[in-house]
């Protein structure tokens, strides 16, 4: 029979899996906005008709624009992510005191009225 710590090894095997598994698919998805952004400014410059210096150093500058515009869109989708349920909560909650204000209005007036 399974106990206990046995159970616990096996979720964390599963979850060490999936974190891998996500990690070396991140890993290829850098390599290639990498490779795009390497590409770019030999495009841009052989069939463009952009005008700057086609060396190393302009290529490694393409890259990390790439990677860093690639990494700073990951970070605001998480920020996203994380964000929609907490402004929903909250938006959920004005709408219900809204409602409750709107009810109390008309129950105080009705009051009026008698």
């Amino acid at each position: 029979m399974l106990d206990v710590a046995t159970i616990g090894l096996i979720v964390l095997l599963f979850i060490f899996i999936y974190l891998v598994y996500k990690g070396i698919k991140l890993l290829f998805r850098y390599l290639l906005i990498a490779g795009i952004s390497a590409i770019f400014p030999i495009v841009a410059v052989k069939y463009l008709g952009f005008s700057f210096p086609l060396n190393l150093g302009t290529i490694l500058v393409f890259v990390y624009l790439g990677v860093l515009g690639y990494t700073i869109y990951l970070c605001l989708s998480v920020i996203e992510k994380i964000g929609k349920p907490i402004i929903g909560v909250l938006s959920s909650k004005k709408k219900k005191e809204k409602e409750l204000e709107k009810r109390i209005k008309k129950l105080e007036e009705e009051n009026k009225e008698k």
